[in-house]
């Protein structure tokens, strides 16, 4: 990249994909995403079909979003990369000036080598190809998913090799055979099949003087002791004892020291060495079974092969991997360290520390073992743990050792066993996070993604029995956790019973029982025998450890079975002072029975969930566990209070102000997406379990309900609620307690509404309001009239809806909300729109917008330029429509409500057509589908679907253009519709009192 010119991005493709102006990287999406990036780098200025994107993209997957998927990663990296994304017809081009990707450099740097070479200028030519060589970042195209990145990475694995075979042999030429030699032998070990290397080898080899080997002495390929290792150690009365700090069997008199990598010592070529001396020493191999299908673990296998191979100057190469018990720690260490025998031929050491026993090894102990692996006589070995360190660490001091060090407790524990020898490498696990080890590397494991954890139990199972339940098999891996031992496990009682179906075994992991029970133990390192479950096994040494407080915590945090609780959550839950739940916390962390995401926030898996809830039905009493739900449920309702009088400023509702009267500060956004997390049990349903327990809180869990609900409507969450929200209402009328089933069919209503349930949403909101009514609830009642003027909107029932509209401002103004007022108001704008009162509807969308300006209700600030931009289109104004629309659209991302920015879209797109501005309209229609889809906003999809179809027909695009109707067909079949025809010209129903 050229200096004068810094404004114009470099782009990376030997190695992950990555692009910077400058210093700066640029965002650059999704691997996918980048896979697309890579297509248009490798065909860099020249015009890529989109079929040909698509094909390069999945193969013969295709989805039905493939179209879809490119336009919307196109406009993203638009985004990052500006205007230099060119559409071409139905392909796209990358325009990327000379030298603005690593590859053309590398490619130039090549040409100018062989010039060189062409030209007798060795010296020349072999440092420009280091210097090109030096471009890669490891595996071409790293991380990219696709077939089209599968061939390229292995053209360009290939290209790279073939130039650093030239540099090779240039180097070669120059007499650099005795530098080679390590470099060879590392290459022989990863290519053992290339015959070229095996000559090049042997040619160094033969070439590097007295310290080299003559070819065929030692298989080539294999890495070769090109120094001579310490002679045997001394046994009583065969040698002299060594002088204090020598190593044993060092003549007396020298002192040894690791030379440099591929010389001889100076003790070595001053005496002969024994023609055995390399095979006297003892070179112990203590490394266990490898399971070898280390699925998903690729990179960090990669990464731990770099690091332990690749160490700082000077320093001891050591590598730490935590995590939970059973993701896979010992599997994937042994694997790694197995792979590195042949870096390590003076041996290979293994112990484990039994860091989650209640006895965790000695590090005497354990110095005692290696030392009487490496050929100490017993007698030999000191008994002070000091002691023994450093004569291990002297024994070590001339040898390429690798330690593996299994299930370590603490990194105190680790410290003693250290080598201090750059020679030598560790590879330490352990549940804690081990932060005073010395690591150039650490890994966190984490469960399995679910293809993986698929991947993982099919190679188990059979991929036959996966592909013919898919989905109750993705049911099973996700009862799994992820867990790689739990899938083991379960695969392996599938494997063992071949006439049960998947769906079997599912139905029998219901809940109510251990995760597996009966099952046999299994582990890459069995932790128990007997009756006891693996699952079991695993986690209940670390569970031993607890102390009564800390182990009664750990077991109420399984009753939520909630993704993450914070200190907060949690001392709510046990009854304890915030400090002290957060030290409790801290300490099962370190125990690896917790995992701490961010800062305050803390997480069970889901087995280590089902194993506290199981041992919370063994020792906790059922009023015990009430006590702590109900505790935490009051804690939700408190977290969400605060959430809602950010949300609806200015409408007082009873039950949801916060003890002082005052809104508070809102929780930040963590804190707000655990209250409806769509991935895990949000507040809502530790509202409904809760309620199993303690019907009488349905008081509580209702006002929950309607806390939560601008969270649901912002980011169409709205399916997620609707079965803890119905359990709910049914409590509450089972009760006859009028105010908690007039709030929670206000929610239920509102739910059923946006999804189109249009007829059943109808039923709900009437016995809803007829409930607010009965005991003077108006602060929902205004609400309930507002939802039941959109439901008319949705039907084309104008004037009724303008009635309802009235109606909910006049019990808004008598109960004194101005946002009910101002939200009832906004709502009615599509209304008098269609009822051809534009001025009213104009004069409405100005008073609101100021009214919420001076509010700081940024909800009703962007419904109100909305608003605005659908009067502009009215009046024929498409500019202004559009600039208000945009606006709307960028304050509602900024406050994260993903359903304004989309409904924003689809109005934008209708602005786009109205003024004729065909490509913006198919671009906007382009988003606005993305957008709608990535919510799951079906009847907003659907809106998108047809005004895209219209922008491309008009355009000329027939063909795709005709696909729009039958898409949006599709779209409309699952999702549960009213069977009442829908006017396909309305805006989709909007969020939360807006249209």
């Amino acid at each position: 990249m050229s200096s004068d010119a810094p404004s114009e991005p470099f782009f990376s493709v030997l190695g992950a994909v990555q692009a910077r102006r400058g210093d700066a990287p640029l965002p650059l999406g999704s691997p996918q995403q980048r896979a697309l990036l890579a297509m248009l780098l490798l065909r860099r200025n020249d015009v890529v079909a989109l079929d040909e994107i698509i094909d390069g993209l999945w193969g013969e997957e295709l989805p039905r979003t493939a179209v879809g998927t490119v336009r919307s990663h196109v406009y993203r990296l638009r985004r990052a990369l500006g205007p230099r994304i060119a559409t071409h017809g139905q392909g796209y081009l990358l325009d990327c000036g000379p030298g603005a990707l690593d590859l053309d450099v590398f490619e130039q740097l090549v040409a100018d080598a062989r010039a060189c070479t062409a030209a007798e200028r060795t010296g020349e030519a072999a440092e420009l190809l280091a210097g090109a060589l030096k471009l890669w970042r490891g595996t071409p195209l790293a991380g990219v998913p696709g077939p089209h990145a599968a061939i390229h990475r292995a053209r360009l694995s290939e290209l790279r090799l073939s130039v650093l075979l030239e540099r090779i042999e240039l180097d070669l030429r120059l007499g650099r055979h005795a530098r080679l030699v390590p470099e060879l032998t590392r290459l022989c070990a990863e290519h053992p099949l290339h015959g070229r290397l095996r000559e090049l080898a042997g040619i160094a080899l033969a070439r590097s003087g007295p310290t080299g080997r003559p070819a065929g002495d030692e298989p080539v390929g294999r890495p070769h002791r090109t120094r001579p290792g310490p002679p045997p150690a001394p046994r009583p009365g065969t040698q002299p004892r060594a002088e204090p700090g020598t190593a044993p069997g060092t003549q007396p008199g020298t002192r040894p020291g690791p030379p440099p990598a591929g010389h001889a010592s100076p003790a070595a070529r001053e005496r002969p060495v024994p023609a055995d001396a390399a095979t006297a020493q003892p070179r112990p191999a203590q490394l266990p079974f490898s399971p070898g299908d280390l699925i998903g673990r690729t990179e960090t296998v990669r990464n731990l092969l770099d690091a332990l191979t690749r160490p700082r100057a000077g320093s001891v190469a050591v590598a730490a991997v935590t995590g939970t018990g059973g993701v896979g720690k010992s599997a994937l260490a042994v694997h790694v360290a197995q792979r590195l025998r042949d870096r390590f031929p003076d041996g290979q050491l293994y112990a484990s520390l039994r860091g989650t026993s209640a006895e965790p090894a000695d590090p005497g102990t354990v110095l005692a073992g290696f030392l009487q692996a490496l050929g100490a006589e017993d007698e030999a070995i000191p008994d002070g743990r000091e002691e023994r360190a450093a004569l291990f660490r002297t024994t070590v001091a001339d040898r390429r050792i690798l330690l593996l060090l299994d299930d370590a407790r603490d990194a105190a524990q680790v410290e003693a066993l250290l080598p201090g020898s750059p020679g030598c490498a560790v590879l330490v696990t352990g549940r804690a996070a081990l932060d005073g080890l010395p690591a150039v590397r650490r890994v966190r494991l984490e469960p399995l993604a679910g293809p993986q954890a698929l991947a993982l139990l099919g190679a188990v199972v059979g991929p036959e029995r996966i592909a013919a339940e898919p989905g109750q098999a993705a049911a099973l891996a996700e009862r799994c956790g992820g867990l790689p031992l739990a899938l083991r496990l379960a695969g392996a009682r599938l494997a063992a019973r071949p006439s049960w179906s998947v769906s079997d075994f599912v139905r029998l992991l219901d809940g109510s029982h251990p995760a597996f029970p009966a099952l046999p133990p299994f582990a890459v390192f069995p932790a128990s025998a007997g009756s006891q479950d693996a699952i079991t096994a695993c986690v209940r040494p670390s569970y031993d450890l607890l102390d009564d407080e800390e182990a009664r915590l750990f077991r109420l945090l399984a009753l939520t079975r909630r993704g993450a609780t914070d200190v907060t959550g949690a001392a709510a839950l046990g009854g304890l002072p915030p400090a002290r739940a957060g030290q409790f916390l801290e300490r099962m962390t370190g125990l690896g029975l917790l995992e701490s995401p961010c800062p305050g926030v803390y997480r069970q898996y889901s087995l280590l969930r089902m194993f506290g809830a199981e041992r919370s039905r063994e020792e906790d009493r059922p009023d015990e566990r009430a006590a702590a739900l109900t505790r935490f449920l009051d804690h939700l309702l408190a977290v969400a209070r605060t959430v809602h009088a950010a949300e609806r400023p200015g409408h007082h509702v009873c039950g949801l102000l916060p003890p002082d009267g005052r809104p508070g500060r809102p929780g930040g956004p963590d804190s707000r997406r655990r209250l409806v997390d769509p991935e895990h049990d949000g507040a809502l349903g530790v509202a409904a379990r809760t309620l199993e327990a303690v019907p009488s809180a349905v008081a509580v869990a209702a006002d929950l309900a309607l806390a939560v609900e601008p969270l649901l409507e912002g980011s169409y969450l709205w399916a997620q609620s609707l079965d803890p929200v119905r359990r709910i209402l049914r409590t509450a009328q089972d009760q006859g307690h009028l105010r908690a089933a007039g709030r929670a069919g206000y929610v239920l209503g509102s739910a059923l509404a946006q999804l189109g349930r249009l007829d059943e949403a109808d039923g709900i909101l009437d016995t809803a309001e007829h409930a607010a009514l009965a005991v003077r609830d108006d602060a929902v009642r205004t609400e309930i009239l507002n939802r039941r003027a959109h439901v008319c909107q949705y039907r084309a029932h104008w004037r009724r809806a303008d009635t309802l509209h009235r109606e909910a401002v006049a019990v808004g103004e008598a109960y004194g909300s101005t946002w009910a007022c101002r939200n009832a108001r906004a709502s009615s704008v599509s209304t008098l729109l269609r009822l051809s009162r534009r001025d009213e509807a104009a004069e409405i969308s100005r008073t609101t917008l100021a009214s919420a300006i001076d509010a700081g209700d940024h909800h009703g600030e962007a419904y109100a330029l909305y608003n605005l931009g659908l009067t502009a289109r009215h009046l024929g104004r498409t500019d202004e429509a559009v600039a208000r629309h945009r606006q709307s659209a960028a304050l509602s991302a900024r406050h994260g409500r993903p359903t304004v920015e989309a409904m924003n879209l689809v109005s934008e797109t209708t602005a786009q057509l109205a003024g004729n501005r065909l490509p913006e309209a198919v671009e906007c229609g382009e988003r606005a589908v993305a957008a709608t889809r990535r919510i799951g906003w079906r009847a907003a999809e659907v809106r998108a679907l047809r005004l895209l179809g219209s922008a491309l027909a008009a355009a000329g695009d027939r063909k795709r253009a005709g696909a729009r109707p039958a898409q949006s067909a599709d779209v409309l079949v699952p999702s549960g519709r009213s069977r009442r025809p829908l006017d396909p010209s309305l805006p989709p129903l909007p969020p939360g009192g807006t249209s």
